[in-house]
């Protein structure tokens, strides 16, 4: 009980501590740093993550998987890989795959394409989101 009374008095006296601050004096503001323009070219060829997910990749006229995800290097901020879908039907019975972004190609109205074939994507590894720190 006395650890408990303690502490809150240790509290309040930081809180009252806190409000008697004297209030900053009004003097030159720094400008806030700018941020890196982009051009409309730059934004012309890019894509919401929102808009890939769900997304159909396709090898000719045959899909073959869907976008479930897409994975980031966080210190480069490039993307690493497309986590796919394939196989099941309507969601059962599927697996993802992390494909390298290499691996998959976008045409005309964003028309995901790859050369990887159903067989080597069932054949590859599962991903598994845990592996991800």
């Amino acid at each position: 009980m006395r650890t408990t009374a303690a502490g809150i008095v240790v509290v309040l006296c930081g809180v009252s501590l806190a409000q008697a601050q004297p209030a900053p004096t009004a003097g030159p503001t720094a400008a806030p740093a700018p941020v890196g323009s982009l051009d409309d070219t730059a934004l012309g060829g890019s894509a919401r993550a929102s808009k890939l997910m769900g997304s159909k990749v396709y090898k000719g006229d045959t899909a073959i998987g869907q976008i479930e995800d897409v994975l980031v290097t966080l210190d480069h901020a490039t993307v690493t890989a497309v986590i796919l879908s394939v196989g099941g039907f309507l969601g059962i019975g599927n697996k993802l795959v992390a494909v390298p972004v290499t691996q998959i190609r976008v045409g005309s109205e964003a028309k995901f394409t790859t050369d990887l074939t159903r067989e080597q994507l069932a054949a590859a590894p599962a991903f598994d989101f845990a592996a991800l720190k």
